[in-house]
Formats: structure tokens, sequence, C-alpha cells
């Protein structure tokens, strides 16, 4: 696989110094006022994601003791993201314009694009829709910068962020998998053209011989024999989330309640169909 050149590396020291900085000058411009957070009773839905392109901009708001990353995403505001305005936003102005410590586009580069590997999603904890120059995009997560930066900075390094989202693969789903020797289970939620250009969907079989595996960790690539759900909401809002040296993005199984089952026995499901899936 082709991985870009050192512009990708830079681009990360860049957002991890930029995610400890100083915050914003009061004198910013205010175009855009954030106000993170659910919204009572507003949810989205969207199907037939898989290969899909999508993207997401955190904002690390609050004072430097006590601040969060902001997550809003295209997807949840049930709009494709334009590739042309994405690529258009300038990370250091939208953070002068929000007051914000620092923006962090995904992908970055933002002339790459991310896709998702789940089949459906479900976002029970939606909250306002914000046009980010074009962009629009509503919120639904939030997570300790600290433990952003550290996933962003070093691979395979576990994180948690507060959400209520529920993730399907479906039945006869190919997933791709990441056995740790503690027994957890990461399942790719999202793939990207961070690092490698010329990576698309029909390539993550190959992963295997690409991903450069903590020691005791296997790569597995499966086809589902029930449906696997991730659903947030069994672990109290609480997700675990990891990321690869290609910048593919994984969901924790094993750690809680969150997953109908364990998908390290992926090929041999639980006998009786789990149930709770929809709400």
């Amino acid at each position: 696989m082709r991985r870009k050149d050192g512009r990708g590396f830079g681009a990360v020291c860049a957002l991890v110094t930029a995610l400890y900085a100083v915050p914003a000058s009061a004198a910013s411009a205010d175009s855009i006022q954030l106000k993170p957070g659910p919204s009572p009773g507003q949810t989205a839905h969207r199907a037939n994601l898989r290969n899909t392109a999508f993207c997401e901009i955190a904002v690390v708001l609050g004072a430097s003791s006590n601040n969060v990353a902001q997550f809003y995403g295209a997807t949840a505001a049930g709009v494709e993201c334009p590739p042309d305005k994405f690529a258009a936003i300038d990370p250091k102005a939208l953070a002068d314009e929000l007051g914000a410590s620092s923006v962090l586009m995904s992908p970055t580069p933002q002339s790459a694009r991310r896709y998702w590997v789940a089949d459906e999603i479900w976002d029970y904890g939606v909250g306002e829709t914000i046009d980010f120059h074009g962009v629009k995009a509503a919120w639904t997560a939030s997570m300790s910068p600290e433990l952003l930066s550290n996933m962003i900075s070093t691979p395979y390094t576990a994180a948690e962020m507060r959400q209520e989202s529920e993730r399907l693969y479906a039945k006869g789903a190919k997933v791709f998998l990441i056995h740790a020797p503690d027994g957890k289970t990461w399942v790719m939620q999202s793939y990207a053209t961070e690092v490698d250009a010329e990576l698309t969907f029909d390539r993550l079989s190959e992963l295997d011989n690409a991903l450069k595996l903590p020691d005791g960790y296997r790569f597995e690539v499966a086809t589902l024999r029930q449906d696997l759900t991730i659903d947030s909401r069994r672990a109290g809002g609480l997700a675990h989330v990891l990321r690869d040296e290609l910048h593919n993005v994984y969901a924790g199984c094993g750690f809680d309640a969150a997953c109908s089952y364990n998908p390290g026995s992926a090929i041999r499901p639980p006998r009786h169909r789990p149930r709770g899936r929809r709400q």
C-alpha cells in the first residue's frame, strides 16, 4: 500500500500541539455560537452507510483545566460531507471564530476521505446542527482532549468518549477485527485515506500485512453469522475507541455490555438473538 509523505505526520504533530494551545482571544469573531450537548428527543438514523464517506469536526471548548472536545458529525445531520467545502475550512481560523482552544478536522489532511464500515447507525443523543461554512454537522459526542491527543499520537492507544449511539453490523457482513491478548475485540467502524491514499474497502482484507500490531494482538477478517450491535447506551453512554497507524478507527467489545456479543468469536455467535437493538 502506498503511504503519503511526511506531511501527514506533520499534520498530526501540529494537531496534538494545537489540542494544548492557549485558548483563543476574546476578540475573536462570534458568527457561530456553539451550545454543545444533546437536545431532548432529538435522534438521527442512517441506513446503508457501509463504505459511504463522512466527516467530523471536533471543537475543544472550555478553560484549559476543564476543556472538552465536542464532536459534530455530518452523518447525524443527515447530509453528505461536501469535500470541497470541508477542505476549504482553516481549522485555526475556525478555532479563533469559535473562541475554541483548537479544532480537529476528521479526516486530516482534509483532502483525504473517511468512510463508514458499520452498516447502520442510530444517534440517540443528537444536539444542535451547525453550518460550519458550508459543512453541516450535528453534535453527537464529547471526549477528553487529553485522551483524544493520546489516541491520535500513539496508535493502538485505547480511549473513551461519551455518546449515545448504536452501530449495526448486519448478519452476513464482513467485519475487520483486532483481537487483544486480554480478550477484548476491536471492530473497525471507519477507515480513512489519511495515511494510505490508495486504501479502499476492498483492500481492508489485506491489512494483516500492513499493520504493525503490538505484541499479542491479531488482525482478523470475519463474516458475521448474526447481527452485531454496539450500543453505548448499554454502557451508560460510554464508548471505547482505538486507532491504528493508518488512522482507521475501531470500537471496543468486551469492556462492558455495549456489544451484543464479543466478536472475538465472530464465527460462533451466541445461540440466542440479542434483544433490545432498537428503541
